[in-house]
């Protein structure tokens, strides 16, 4: 008998149900160690009953459980939560698209240091409150993004029989943050300073009618990228993987139109760009053709590196574009980012177009457009027109000064 199992109790007299006590508590509790016909090891656990026949009631009913989660294939000791994630990470293809590998490394940050070797039918509903709660980020956005992370491998856990039911976790009411954008004079003032800004000479004047040719390059992409994003509402990542082989057209009744073909974290889907962006798309074939002397591979990304690698980020040429312009902060102080590009074509075009259509080109849903985009309304003379509406009669001028 193991020296840390007194009073043992064999429920069943098969040695399948064991029940003991540990000698080193006063009052103890009663233990169990259960084990299954055709599954190797042992189920350990407190019935947390001090009455004997209490505790045999708590262990058979547990036994029961196992016994049928054995019948299904399952396993007695359950999977180590350190071993779910590995197994869940080698299900995606060797090239797993960005949106998962940034599930992958949330729950690197927060479940896996967490739980590490427990076995995750352990895992309890506090549990996983639990890891929310000491997210080093506690803004809603992020919460929901972990969140997310955390039920997509508990779903694979219960799809491979190691667990049973889904645990909840809590999520937290969605606070509406500002989005900054770029208004109507902003978005005119930012595409007619990068007309000058991307021919300017530098002091280097290494190329032809003193162009520094490799900054050159460099800001002819960052102001089509700009033109391409504000004009498509296309996400950053979604993007950075489009090739010239995923755009096409289609006629509508006012002339044919650019459709992108992008992939990203709401799935593959049809972007249909503002009439002109063929112009900026143009523009980009040209440039590429004859920086390569030849067109370009219909598998290369639009927004490439010269070597035909895609372009990781604009981000640091994007900030020193909008502090050379004035346009770094939006009219209540907050900084624009790339995103803001996305949230720009939201804002102009919720006025112009069905919300649903808007919803569906843009890959998001009609409440979250309405929550981070209905705002733009009121400020459209249409929407003014049609909400004033009245027998009242105005003075003309709406301000004293």
């Amino acid at each position: 008998m193991p020296k840390f199992e007194t009073n043992q109790v064999d429920v069943n007299g098969d040695g399948k149900i064991i029940l003991y006590q540990r000698p080193d508590v006063k009052n103890p509790k009663w233990q169990a160690r259960i084990s299954v016909s055709c599954s190797t090891g042992y189920k350990r656990f407190s019935t947390k009953e001090t009455d004997r026949r209490r505790a045999e009631r708590v262990a058979l009913d547990i036994y029961e459980e196992l016994y049928f989660k054995v019948r299904r294939g399952g396993s007695l000791q359950g999977k180590p939560f350190n071993l779910l994630f590995k197994e869940w990470c080698e299900t995606y293809p060797t090239e797993p698209h960005e949106y998962d590998l940034q599930m992958m490394r949330r729950i690197e940050i927060s479940a896996l240091h967490f739980f590490g070797k427990k076995s995750v039918d352990d895992i309890t509903e506090a549990d996983l409150n639990e890891v929310i709660r000491n997210l080093p980020d506690n803004a809603s956005s992020t919460i929901r993004k972990y969140r997310t992370s955390l039920n997509h491998i508990l779903k694979y856990a219960k799809s491979k029989g190691y667990i049973e039911t889904l645990p909840s976790i809590e999520a937290p009411s969605l606070k509406r943050n500002p989005r900054p954008d770029f208004s109507r004079n902003d978005w005119k003032l930012l595409t007619e300073h990068m007309r000058t800004w991307v021919v300017a000479n530098t002091n280097g004047f290494r190329g032809k009618n003193g162009l520094d040719h490799k900054r050159h390059r460099e800001r002819f992409y960052v102001q089509h990228y700009v033109l391409v994003m504000g004009n498509t509402g296309i996400r950053i990542g979604e993007m950075r993987n489009c090739r010239w082989a995923d755009l096409s057209s289609v006629e509508a009744t006012t002339g044919e139109k650019v459709l992108f073909a992008v992939d990203g974290k709401t799935g593959k889907r049809q972007v249909v760009g503002n009439p002109g962006i063929e112009r900026y798309i143009k523009r980009l074939w040209d440039f590429r053709s004859q920086e390569l002397g030849t067109e370009p591979d219909m598998t290369e990304p639009i927004f490439c590196h010269p070597n035909g690698k895609t372009i990781g980020s604009y981000k640091g040429s994007f900030e020193r574009l909008l502090n050379e312009c004035g346009l770094r902060k939006d009219e209540y102080g907050n900084n624009r980012t790339l995103y803001s590009l996305r949230h720009t074509y939201a804002t102009m075009r919720i006025n112009e177009v069905p919300i649903y259509q808007l919803a569906v080109n843009m890959g998001t849903s009609v409440e979250m457009i309405e929550l981070y985009y209905s705002h733009a309304r009121t400020t459209d003379p249409q929407f003014v027109d049609s909400i004033t509406k009245g027998n009242q009669k105005g003075t003309g001028k709406a301000l004293p000064f």
